[in-house]
């Protein structure tokens, strides 16, 4: 922007004088001398530059980057480095915190110590060390690499070098690959040792375990996350309680006893008689509904007292009668699904060379629906397999399926592995990232599974107590 001087405004002001003057003579010539006035006028002997004061940054990122991968074949490791493009990481810049980071951290071994950056500033850009408060400032460039191992300060200058403007910047590396579980023994109470059946839930901010020995229930709990402190707690009204079939909804804790009569508890240890109209053994509970098992079938309730039999779109002689499993999840595409798994007698099905599978699902809350029978195509090798004890869980966004030892003859250690589906059910494999501890495998005892609102799975079986993480689901790539 220009501003006349004083001495150009007067002259430009005697010319339009003259001008007018001279069109009263020579109409024809105006258009001509209009044109020399404001080419005079136009000219300044005094010209002020008015400079913006704006100073930030409005988008940053990063280039390629080198990354150290590390692969065995044959039982020899190779190393060698691999190059991705770091833009896909997105930086954000939080114009109010002063800072720029990448959310999604880079994959673990990434090599930031010689990247360049694309920095879109308005003003002129420098940066330096966080954590040298006096260090020597470097002029940004777009091909020049930068050293982000440790924060920087990156600062941006106005136009007029009057303003500046400092960002914070961190580049976020895994420390972790992401697909590896890492487990951690929280304790050994030893409490529930020998105990013949087994529930852990995650409730109310803690860690619970119910334990049934000789038809006697006892309850112990821990606080979440820690899970190493635990104390038994007392109980009233839940004498022969079948701990197996211990659910949360709606705020409370649910279980049937083995003459089918259904309890419930406010506060996990006073339970009351649920006036249900039959006699059940609860299976699962969703957002919705409590389901349960009653004569040869499977019913559903909105509040626990009546119960209203659920369709099936096969013959209830497919439904298992034991070692009940289930789980209940909404899919990413929205749809609510609960799996439903268990045994047929061995005496009376010797031949079944793996579970029955069955499920449910709806797109809304309540929605109409029916109960389907996973029917094991000829050549799905990788069927849920058939073992005592079954226990399902929904972990980040696959299932996982384990127990004791396999019914029907089959040649396999107790707790041998986790069978993990990534297709709701359909299939279940030993994926190898999904291991088991050392410590438990071929363990001949009640195991129970849970996983809580921090991503945590926890393991409870023969009086142990082990919490594991996937990396890619933890805070920093850590067990916490």
């Amino acid at each position: 922007m220009f501003r006349q001087s004083k001495k150009c405004a007067y002259f430009c002001t005697l010319i339009d004088n003259m001008v007018l003057r001279f069109m009263k003579k020579t109409l024809g010539l105006w258009p001509l001398v209009l044109c020399l006035s404001w080419l005079v006028c136009a000219c300044t002997e005094e010209n002020e530059t008015v400079v913006s004061t704006d100073c930030y940054i409005h988008s940053f990122s990063l280039g390629n980057v080198k990354r150290q991968v590390t692969t065995t074949v044959e039982g020899r490791d190779t190393t060698y480095d691999v190059t991705f493009n770091a833009s896909y990481y997105p930086m954000t810049v939080d114009q109010l915190a002063g800072t720029i980071a990448n959310e999604d951290s880079l994959p673990v071994n990434s090599r930031v110590n010689a990247v360049l950056a694309t920095v879109e500033a308005q003003g002129t850009v420098v940066y330096r060390k966080a954590d040298e408060a006096e260090g020597e400032w470097h002029s940004y460039s777009s091909s020049d690499s930068i050293d982000f191992t440790t924060p920087l300060v990156f600062r941006v200058y106005s136009a007029d070098y009057v303003g500046w403007r400092d960002y914070t910047v961190r580049v976020n590396v895994h420390q972790q690959e992401g697909d590896e579980f890492t487990w951690r023994k929280a304790g050994e109470p030893g409490l529930w040792d020998g105990a013949d059946s087994l529930k852990a839930v995650a409730w109310d901010g803690g860690l619970w375990v119910f334990a049934s020995t000789d038809g006697q229930v006892r309850a112990f709990s821990a606080s979440l996350p820690d899970g190493t402190t635990w104390k038994e707690q007392p109980l009233a009204g839940c004498a022969a309680a079948q701990v197996t079939t211990l659910a949360a909804w709606k705020g409370c804790l649910y279980m049937s006893r083995a003459d089918g009569v259904l309890l419930s508890s406010g506060d996990a240890l006073t339970w009351d008689v649920v006036a249900a109209d039959r006699p059940l053994e609860l299976l699962a509970a969703d957002e919705t509904a409590l389901y349960a098992w009653s004569d040869g079938g499977i019913w559903r309730s909105v509040d626990g007292q009546e119960w209203v039999a659920e369709p099936l779109d096969e013959s209830p002689d497919w439904l298992p009668s034991q070692d009940f499993a289930s789980v209940a999840y909404v899919q990413e595409n929205g749809v609510r699904r609960i799996l439903l798994a268990g045994n047929r007698p061995a005496d009376a099905y010797p031949e079944d060379p793996w579970a029955m599978l069955w499920s449910r699902s709806t797109e809304v809350p309540g929605g109409a629906s029916h109960w389907a029978y996973f029917n094991v195509a000829p050549d799905n090798a990788y069927a849920c397999p058939r073992l005592s004890g079954l226990n399902l869980v929904r972990y980040g966004e696959v299932l996982l399926a384990f127990g004791g030892k396999p019914l029907g003859g089959v040649s396999h250690e107790a707790l041998e592995a986790f069978y993990v589906s990534e297709d709701n059910g359909v299939t279940w494999k030993n994926d190898g990232v999904y291991v088991l501890p050392d410590a438990l495998r071929g363990l001949e005892a009640p195991v129970s599974g849970v996983a809580d609102s921090g991503s945590r799975l926890w393991l409870v079986a023969g009086g142990q107590v082990w919490r594991g993480q996937l990396n890619s689901l933890g805070f920093a790539g850590r067990v916490e």
